[in-house]
């Protein structure tokens, strides 16, 4: 019929050549979404405790990584070397019995922040781990104002984790400079807890501590929607609203039809 054939044709156009895009753009904000669409699902297998399907989702994306990589040869080989990296490790701990439930999830998230990161126009996901990683600063802070040793070691090692699973992220998008000057922040917290109990380093060292961590954050916070990704769920949305019409006028014209021949029977 003629108005199945425009409906068809209407769905071809609007997933091959969306309006006010280039068709290469297009592409890579496929890929993207791909991309973390991917980490998304792996993500909630590992929480679920569902390892072999999270490791089996993993290898997907190792193939369409390459894919991207083939596309698209502007990506920064550093970044290439982040992911990888991040990769490899994820799909190590799915493999390794012996590691617990909560350092598995770590991994997995650690990769699934630097994806974000690589792929997002705007502010990345990373930048929403300020709170927690700030507040376990401040606990840090106040163990050390109560001179209590066994909470300092617990806030110095819980921070720890939070900083080393957005580490790779931050590569990404943070100048290496503020990156070793955090980094010797971490060291030194490490290497003066005893004389910081003890009141015998400044406690103004704490202060440009936590500056400098805020400002890991600061200039990378915008209240603004990621319009690529905006695009990609607009264009989807209509591609799957046109493939539901299409189903149902079908389903209508058929059901039409056969009361026709009901009749004429």
């Amino acid at each position: 019929m003629k108005v199945n054939k425009l409906l068809i044709l209407a769905l071809i156009t609007v997933f091959i050549y969306p309006v006010n895009s280039n068709a290469h753009s297009h592409d890579e904000q496929v890929e993207s979404f791909i991309l973390n669409y991917i980490m998304d699902d792996a993500l909630q297998l590992v929480k679920t405790e569902r390892y072999v399907e999270a490791h089996n989702l993993l290898e997907i994306f190792s193939e369409e990584f390459t894919q991207v990589l083939v596309s698209n040869q502007q990506i920064p080989m550093n970044e290439v070397r982040i992911i990888s990296l991040a990769h490899n490790q994820s799909l190590a701990s799915l493999t390794d019995t012996t590691l617990p439930h909560e350092e598995r999830v770590r991994s997995v998230m650690k990769l699934r922040l630097v994806v974000d990161a690589m792929t997002s126009e705007h502010q990345p996901m990373w930048v929403e781990m300020e709170e927690p990683i700030v507040m376990t600063f401040q606990q840090l802070k106040d163990s050390i104002d109560t001179r209590d040793r066994e909470m300092y070691q617990e806030m110095y090692s819980r921070l720890l984790l939070e900083y080393d699973m957005i580490h790779p992220s931050i590569r990404m998008d943070v100048k290496p400079e503020h990156i070793q000057k955090m980094d010797a922040h971490f060291e030194y917290l490490d290497k003066n807890r005893n004389n910081l109990l003890s009141h015998l380093e400044e406690f103004d060292d704490m202060e440009v501590i936590e500056a400098d961590l805020k400002a890991l954050f600061k200039e990378l916070k915008e209240d603004e929607t990621d319009p690529s990704l905006l695009w990609v769920m607009i264009s989807t949305g209509s591609l799957i609203l046109l493939t539901l019409f299409y189903v149902g006028l079908r389903k209508y014209l058929g059901t039409k039809k056969l009361e026709r021949r009901k009749k004429a029977e």
